[in-house]
């Protein structure tokens, strides 16, 4: 089994990594925020500043995933681990018949209850915290979204009243140029310059109201393209959301499976030791799962036919890439990397 502890620092990265997360995405939300209440020229936004903002926003996002990801796989591969060193107190040859990672990790010895229930203490200690930052991420990550595609909604809507604004001006221009034709054709270097003063005067009129309305599909049309980019940068923060939110469903909902798998084992382990263990010291999220376990009259019940869906629904949504996994823990490849 692992030492105690050995979860820290990938807890304490995935802590920052969301904190600075969720800061990012809170930051680019608040910017999109005053973009859709039409505050300020949309065109005077500084761009690279807000692409650069949404790109290392979305980039800490994938981060995170990737953080989590590992670590939930790497708990639930050391609690196969205490499973097969469980199983090999009663068969020494359990594990060997199909040997892979596991196996090579573990050897062939055997370890006594005391130190794989040590080593599942510090595992469920990461799992406790790993379950708080889910379910601090979970409802932190949906409210941006939600903030977000509604902020989104008003810039799209900001944009298509200048895609209306622009097509009356269209209208209007067309109509200017017709009658801008019909002056042009009325003029006549043969007619005497008093009877033509009145019309020239007329067609200039035309001309300069040609160039007003130009001038000011110009400008809507400068403002219809920033708007549009602004929707673009910021779909694709709406997309990066959505993909983390069902990426922390994912790893929640196997999470959740696999902490009853190791109160279980726990519980089985210390029913097999002859004489009690010293009162450890768990900390207060432990005796919250601990107890929600006791709790529960279902726990563990059908527990193996929920861990391998659970499983499933973990590769098949982040883990695409991979072949289904083989229903014997043992088989964990060496080369099954996380990717984001």
């Amino acid at each position: 089994m692992v030492r105690p502890h050995s979860f820290e620092g990938a807890i304490d990265k995935l802590r920052i990594t969301l904190g600075d997360a969720i800061n990012g995405v809170n930051a680019a939300v608040t910017l999109l925020a005053g973009h859709s209440k039409g505050g300020g020229r949309a065109e005077a936004v500084n761009f690279p500043v807000e692409e650069a903002l949404v790109r290392e926003t979305v980039e800490l996002l994938g981060r995170w995933k990737f953080l989590g990801l590992s670590l939930v796989k790497e708990l639930d591969l050391t609690t196969a681990q205490a499973d097969l060193q469980h199983r090999r107190l009663y068969d020494e040859k359990a594990g060997l018949e199909k040997p892979g990672l596991l196996s090579r990790r573990l050897g062939h010895g055997q370890v006594k209850p005391e130190t794989i229930i040590t080593g599942l203490d510090a595992v469920l200690d990461a799992s406790a915290t790993l379950d708080l930052l889910f379910k601090r991420a979970r409802p932190a990550l949906s409210q941006s979204f939600h903030d977000c595609e509604m902020h989104l909604e008003g810039v799209i809507e900001r944009r298509q009243r200048l895609d209306f604004d622009i097509e009356e001006l269209r209208r209007q221009a067309d109509a200017v140029a017709v009658k801008t034709n019909d002056h042009r054709r009325n003029l006549s270097p043969a007619r005497v310059r008093d009877l033509q003063s009145e019309p020239e005067a007329t067609y200039r009129e035309l001309l300069l109201e040609q160039d007003s309305l130009r001038e000011k599909e110009r400008v809507l049309q400068s403002g219809r393209t920033a708007h549009q980019r602004l929707i673009d940068v910021y779909e694709g923060l709406a997309g990066a959301l959505n993909a983390e939110i069902a990426a922390v469903n994912a790893m929640a909902g196997k999470l959740s499976v696999d902490i009853e798998q190791r109160i279980a084992l726990l519980k089985a382990l210390a029913s097999e030791i002859d004489s009690p263990l010293p009162a450890v010291a768990r900390s207060a999220p432990v005796a919250q799962l601990i107890e929600a376990f006791e709790m529960n009259v279902l726990a563990g019940h059908d527990l193996a036919a929920r861990k391998a869906r659970a499983d499933s629904v973990f590769t098949r949504r982040l883990e695409p890439h991979l072949l289904p996994a083989p229903a014997d823990a043992n088989d964990v490849s060496d080369e099954a990397q996380p990717q984001d």
